[in-house]
Parts: C-alpha cells; structure tokens; sequence
C-alpha cells in the first residue's frame, strides 16, 4: 500500500503527458555505430519488441547528434528496418534498422532514438505503458584518439529470472578496438534521453534492505541478490570506453528482465582462470557446470575470440571445450573477454554466467647480441616477428624497450609475466623507435662490468611483449680510466685541481704498438673538453703506473671541471677515457637551514659524501654528517650568518686493476641561510546566505598544524569562474582567520570564487630588503548568486503617493534589464535598462501620462551569475489606472 500512494501522484503526472497508448511494444534496444571512412559511420539501431503487441515500427526516427536543437521531429531523418527476428524468446521480436551519417569533422556526438512507448507493468518503473523509450550511444571523433568504433554486446538484453534465486547476468561486450571498457548501471531513460521519472533499481523497488542489484565496473557481470516480486523490470547499463585514460565513446544499452514465481535453481559454472597466450601459441581449457535440480545443461559463448577476430576461436558446447591459436592479429594490450553461459531446461530456464579474460601476447625479440666497443656496448636484435601485421604508420609507432643489469639474473618469465619485472635488477636505460630501429648503443658503461640486457617490444596501444632473452659481454679495460677529479684550492683565479688517471691495461699493443702518449683536456662551462692541458713525454711501455696532473691558475670557485683523457699510439689517437668532472658544491639557502646539492658526471659510483662544514666563528672545517646521496639538508642554522662547505665524495668502479676507493673533493663554497620558504596554505571555507547577500569567509591557522611565523592573510577573489582571481585584501594577526566579504564593493553581489593565502613575518634577504613569504592559494571555493526579479501587475500614476511608479518587487543579483512597453496597437511606448524601473506610466518622447488600460511588455533581466551575466527573459501584461481616460479611436 505504501508503494501506492507513494506513486499515486506521480502516476497522475505521467498519464496527463501520455502517449500513444496503443503503442505499448518496446522491451529493450541499444545503438552501435562503425567508422566507415573519414566522418562517416555507420549507425545500427537494434530493438526488443513486444511481438503480440499491435504496433509495429518499418522505420525509426534518429538524431545523429548534430543537428539544430530545435529541429522539429518531423524533419528527424528515419532508418528503415533492414531485418527483424521473431525467434529470439517468447513474445520477443528482433529489429535492426541500419544507415550512415557524415559528420562535419570532430567533435562529441549523442546519437538518440526515441520511440513510444515501453510495453505494460514494469515494476520499476511507473506508468510503463505511458512512458517513451529512449536508447542513446556517443561519438567522440577526435585527431587525438583516432578513429573508433562502438563496442558491441554478444549477449542478449532479455533474460529471465525466479523469485528467491540469485540472478545473474553479463552483457558479452567486446570492443573491435581493445579499448578499456567501464560498467555502471543508470536510469533508463524517456523523453529526450532523459532519465525516466518514476525509475528505480529492481532491487529498491522491493522497499526491504536485504536486497541487491550492482555491476561489477570492470567486467559488467550483474548480480541481483534475490528478487522478491514477479514481473518484469528494465534497467540501463551503460558501457564507457577509454583509450589511453581518454574517453573515445559509449552505449547505453535498455534491458528487460522477467522475473516469475517457479521452484527452480539456476545452474552452477565452476570458476574459471584468466589467460595469457602467445601469439601463434595453442590455448585449449574445459568449462563445466553442474545444477541443483539435476535439470540438463547447455552451455554457449560470445566474446571477441569467438566472433570478432581474425582468427576466430572455437567452442564445443557439447563438451565445454573452448580452443584457440591466436595470430599477430590478434595482439593487443586489452585482454579479450569470453562469456560462458548455462541454462537450464527447467520450466523457467534459468542462467548462470561466467566471464574469462584471455590476453594475447607479442612474441619477445630474437638473437639479441651485446658487443663491447671500448667505453660503450652495441646491442642490436632482429626484427619483431609480428611486425608484418601493422600498418606502416603503426609501424613507426612501435618501440623497444632496453634493460641493463650487472651480471646474468637468469629470467624466465612466467606466464602472463610481461616486460622486466622490477626484483629481477635490470634498469631501463633508454629504448628505440619505429620498428626497423633495432640497434642501441648504451653509453652508460664502464670498464669491468659485466653487462646483461633484455629487450621488450611496445605495440602501438601500449601493449608489451614478454622480454627477449638476456644477453650479456664484458667492458674492457682497453681505454685510460680517470679516478680522481679533486679540488686543491678553491679560488676564481688560482684555483688548483688534482686529476689523475689508470693506463689501458687491456689495450692490444700488437695492433697498437708503441711509443705511447697521453694528453689531457680540460673545459670548465659544461662543455666536451677540447682545451689540451697536459702532454706527457712518450713510452715504450704501455704500462708505466698512474698517473696525476696538477692543474693549477684555474676557476674553481662558481665553474665545474671536466677532463678527458686521449691515448695516441705513434702519435695517432687511439681511444679517449670517458670524460670526469669535479663534485660541484651547490648551497640552496633555508629558513635556519642549507640545502647542499652535489653535482658531478663521472664514469664511477660515487657511494658517500661527507659533509665538512666551518661555522660563523670556526677556524677551520668539520665534519658534521655522512650522506649516501648527492643531497643533503644542514639543519639548526642562524639565519643572515655565513657558513661554508666543502664535501669529500667516496667512489669506486667496483673492479680490479684501479684504485680504491676513489676520493674527491669539491670546491668551497659559503652563504646565509634565510627564510624563503613560504607557509603551508590555509584550509577555506565559506557560509553563505545568498538571500541576506552574506558570504563569511574562514580558514585555519597554518601555526596549528604546519607552520610556526604565519603573521598574516591576504584575501584572493574573481567575480566569475573564468576570472584570475585578485587580490582584494590583507588580514594582519595570525588568529584573525574570517572576513565578511564586502558585497556591496562588488555590485553587490556575492558570486564569484575566493582563496586565502597565508603570510609570514618580515626578514632579511641577502639583497639587503625585507621580503613577506606568501603561502600557496587554499582550496578555491565558488559560489553563486540566487537572483529574483517580480514585477507587479498594475499601477496607478495618479499623484496620489501610492503606486505612482512601476517598479519591481525587491529584487537581487541583477546588473540591468530592457524593458520594452506595447500599447494595443503593438506600437512601443517605453524603454527603460535600470533595474528599478521607475516607471511613471508616461510615453518616452512626449512624457505625457498614458490612457488607462493593459500594457504589454517584454523584460530581460541581465542577472548576475558565477558563470558571468546571464540574460533571463519574460513578458506580462501591465494594468494602468489612473491615467487619461482612454479614446474610442
């Protein structure tokens, strides 16, 4: 009974706009669409329909999406029906109605057919047979995304259900692209695509708690807990495509469900796994179901592998056994998914479903090879063997992937286990595009290691091959290796560095026979060093011990070195060193703190830093902490005070036949620690009273939680959300967090968006001025204005100092109006842009008092909104009394 007088009026409402009521025969229906060529697609309209019903529909009225709003419905265009089936279920008929559309270019389009009306006794939804039926699906046409085609649902959208039995139910969808698909159940829709007045889940219908109907977002299988009443119920499922995180297109698919009151169970699939195949690999599984009531079984499929592919796969719904060998073609980086159905032969048949994802996996890369060729190692593989099915633009898009470890980790990737997992050690170094580039040169070694890679192929979408077996070869030590890049004296003019260097102890000196030369070259502004600083005397040996240069009379106090190191053999340049630079000391000043920053570009590792530092009153240096990193935060300090740094950095190159550990050290370097670091920003909120013209603005005290000098506020404002927002006040007192904003600055009005930021106290900069720190913007907050304008409709221009003017009720939130006055003759007698009007019932021109009698006008009213000035317009009939006394002509 409740639910009766619950929906007592609205039923009323309902049957006051209804339609056609012969015409009750829709049941379910979706749109789909295919890109064609260029802007053209093709739109098929697929409906459910009532078959006993008397009305039947050859053709169906479409917007494509891109029409004038107000284009009427007879000029819609009409698809005719190409095919109808009248075997799909009891009472059920099949339509399909099928044309194309050309668009302009890119854009959003809403495709929208409407029909009335939905067939009789719906549960859920009120007045059934009264209301339109609307099905709906999105175009997005963008340069962005490329080309689309809508997803398509295998399964069928009826399905029947018994009391007190869980319902389940999977729409089959499989997208022709390999886009991420999304779920969600909304509203069926009526007039316009609108969601249906009167509409509600089949689960809440019911009214108890213990109640469920929800869909799963990522696999579209829907549960219904236990539905409690007979009859039928529609619902909406829309389905969401994203490509790259980017939304491509959707459908919104209207489906009807008869529930009856019957003793059967519905049947039982046992679980199911998820797979990865590679492509040309043979996948073969068993799906089985058993049923409660022993009622016999038959099993079916839909899915992408089955119907959408090139190389289709097979289900034997005799035995469960599903079998594919996917090609080339079928790689793509969303998994496919497979519905499996079983139903009963009780004398409701009842269904259960089971969905399975199977991913199809590019084959990984062969005969990868490494070669070392002196400080840098030459990698190249053959071509990924299902190159071939791509376009040539696709072609271009492909990229491989390159990973590099220390040493053979010895990976075998498990199945599904794509690209190179994170614990197997290896790094990504670099990759290469277009699918023909399948050579990389990784300059990123040195001498002693052992270096393995692994290659992975990137498919156009992103999807990944499993990685290329590892390949491994070994730096020679058959170039000079510079250990040392460490500065002696720090000054801009007569700076001193020590660099020294280890020989080519694995040099070939039968192909390169002596007498043997170095020579070092040295830059100091980030460049490729080409300046020659050292030559030493010539050698027979190749192997006569280190070897150091001092370099003295150079900058070493704001400018980094970097050396090189060339070995000639009978005065022809052999091999260069990889080139070193000195560890740059970069302070970043703090509130009572100093950043220290290491920069350097050496062939070694570097593992620890010490920090020496001497203190405003200290004589000479100290260490004060150890860093495993190239930064470190010096803490505790007295702001406008100078301290000065130097840091010694602990190298290796983890190898025999060179020194270690390798020690460096940087330059000096001082500065002053001060506050530049602003507050952290306040948290705003806002009441406001739109009928009262009150926005009260207040926000936290940045000192309560992450602050500790916050002096002050400064009060940030823009009349319209796509206004920069100004500053329109300063607040002095850390606890003076609220202001009223002042709305009759702002003709007055109170919409617009507001933030605060956070000030804090005056200090000193090394440039000598006192600056104010200025927190970040709070959370923006917009509001907007509620304006109302009423006019009257009479008034008496008599003098009598009562409704001598025309002039609105009070009114709010308005800049301006027009207001135009008629006379009966159609003719205007007055215009008027104040809001107040003040209107004394005389005729512009002459300023006569006008006869009595009805005036007609027509008013926009400028309103002032969030979005900017809004026009709202309407017109009325104005009553004049106490005017001239109106002529018979």
């Amino acid at each position: 009974m409740q639910r009766l007088i619950r929906y007592s009026l609205l039923t009323v409402l309902v049957l006051l706009c209804s339609h056609d009521l012969w015409a009750t025969h829709n049941r379910a229906g979706e749109i789909r669409y295919r890109r064609v060529s260029g802007f053209t697609y093709e739109i098929t309209i697929i409906t459910y329909t009532k078959e006993s019903a008397p009305a039947d529909r050859p053709y169906l009225k479409i917007r494509w999406g891109d029409e004038a709003p107000d284009i009427p419905e007879s000029e819609l265009d009409s698809l005719q029906r190409t095919s109808e089936d009248p075997t799909v279920g009891v009472d059920i008929k099949k339509n399909e109605y099928v044309g194309t559309h050309t668009y302009s270019g890119p854009g959003t389009f809403t495709i929208i057919v409407e029909d009335p009306n939905r067939n009789d006794g719906v549960n859920n939804i009120v007045a059934s047979i009264n209301q339109i039926f609307c099905i709906a699906s999105t175009i997005v046409i963008s340069p962005l995304t490329g080309q689309n085609n809508s997803v398509e649902l295998l399964n069928l959208p009826i399905q029947d259900a018994c009391i007190n039995q869980p319902w389940n139910h999977n729409p089959g969808a499989y997208d022709p692209d390999g886009d991420q698909l999304v779920f969600s159940l909304v509203p069926c829709m009526g007039e316009n695509c609108e969601p249906l007045l009167g509409w509600e889940l089949p689960s809440d219908y019911t009214d108890e708690t213990t109640d469920s109907f929800v869909i799963d977002p990522e696999t579209g299988e829907i549960n219904w807990n236990v539905p409690l009443y007979s009859g039928e119920y529609n619902i909406a499922i829309q389905v969401d495509e994203f490509r790259n995180g980017i939304f491509v297109g959707r459908v919104i698919r209207d489906m009807q469900i008869t529930v009856v009151n019957c003793s059967n169970q519905p049947p039982n699939i046992l679980p199911l796994g998820e797979y990865c195949i590679g492509a040309g690999e043979f996948l073969e599984f068993f799906v089985d179901a058993i049923d409660p009531n022993n009622n016999d079984i038959t099993l079916s499929a839909v899915g992408g592998p089955i119907s959408g592919v090139e190389h289709p796969a097979t289900f034997q719904p005799n035995i469960g056994r599903f079998t594919w060998t996917p090609q080339c073609e079928e790689i793509r980086n969303q998994p496919y998914s497979v519905l499996f159905k079983a139903t009963d032969n009780g004398f409701i048949p009842l269904t259960d479903v089971e969905t399975t994802t199977i991913r199809v996996v590019a084959p990984r890369v062969e005969n990868p090879a490494a070669t070392a060729a002196g400080n840098s190692m030459n990698l190249s593989w053959d071509i990924n063997s299902c190159i071939g099915v791509l376009t040539p633009f696709q072609q271009t898009q492909v990229r491989y992937k390159i990973y590099r470890r220390n040493n053979e980790y010895g990976f075998t990737p498990q199945p599904c286990e794509l690209g190179v997992p994170a614990y197997t050690g290896y790094i990504y170094v670099g990759e290469t595009v277009g699918a023909n580039n399948t050579t990389f040169v990784d300059n990123t070694v040195n001498f002693g290691g052992v270096y393995c890679y692994m290659v992975v192929t990137c498919w156009p979408d992103g999807a990944e091959s499993y990685a290329s077996e590892e390949f491994c070869d070994t730096i020679r030590k058959d170039s000079p290796v510079i250990t040392n890049v460490t500065v002696d004296f720090t000054d801009l003019f007569a700076g001193q560095n020590t660099i020294c260097w280890s020989p080519p102890t694995e040099l070939d000196t039968l192909v390169y026979p002596g007498p043997y030369q170095y020579r070092l070259l040295y830059a100091n502004d980030g460049s490729t060093p080409d300046e020659v600083v050292y030559t030493s005397n010539s050698s027979s040996f190749l192997i006569w011990g280190d070897t150091c240069f001092i370099h003295p009379n150079i900058n070493t106090f704001n400018a980094q070195s970097n050396y090189i190191v060339e070995f000639y053999s009978q005065d022809e340049l052999i091999v260069s060193s990889r080139d070193a630079s000195s560890v740059f000391l970069q302070l970043i000043p703090g509130d009572n703190q100093m950043t220290l920053n290491m920069n350097f570009d050496v062939p070694w590792i570097n593992t620890e830093f010490e920090i020496y530092r001497k203190a405003p009153g200290e004589s000479d240096f100290t260490l004060v902490a150890t860093s495993a990193t190239s930064s470190y935060i010096d803490t505790g300090l007295i702001n406008n005070e100078e301290y000065c740094y130097k840091v010694k950095s602990i190298g290796s190159y983890f190898a025999e036949g060179v020194l270690d550990p390798l020690i460096n050290w940087s330059q000096e370097n001082c500065n002053q620690p001060y506050d530049q670091t602003p507050p952290c920003a306040p948290v705003l909120s806002i009441t406001d009273e739109c009928e009262s013209f009150l926005a009260e603005l207040s926000w936290t005290n940045p000192n309560n939680s992450c602050a500790d000098d916050v002096t002050g506020y400064n009060i940030y404002y823009a009349p319209t959300s796509s206004d920069s927002l100004q500053q329109i006040a300063t607040i002095d007192g850390e606890g003076n967090t609220s202001f009223v904003f002042p709305y009759q600055d702002f003709n007055f009005s109170i919409a617009g968006c507001y933030a605060v930021t956070a000030l804090d106290s005056l200090n000193l900069w090394p440039d000598g001025n006192f600056y104010q720190n200025e927190s970040a913007f709070s959370n923006i907050i917009c509001i907007d204005n509620c304006p109302v304008y009423f006019l009257p409709n009479v008034f008496s221009p008599n003098s009598d100092g009562k409704n001598d003017e025309f002039v609105p009720f009070p009114y709010r939130y308005v800049e301006s109006v027009d207001f135009k006055v008629y006379n009966r003759y159609g003719q205007i007698v007055h215009n008027n842009t104040d809001p107040n009007l003040n209107w004394k019932g005389t005729a512009d021109g002459t300023g006569e008092i006008l006869s009595d009698g009805a005036y007609y006008y027509v008013i926009t009213v400028n309103t002032i909104r969030l979005s900017g000035i809004v026009p709202i317009s309407f017109s009325g009939n104005i009553q004049l009394i106490g005017g001239k006394q109106p002529t018979n002509n």
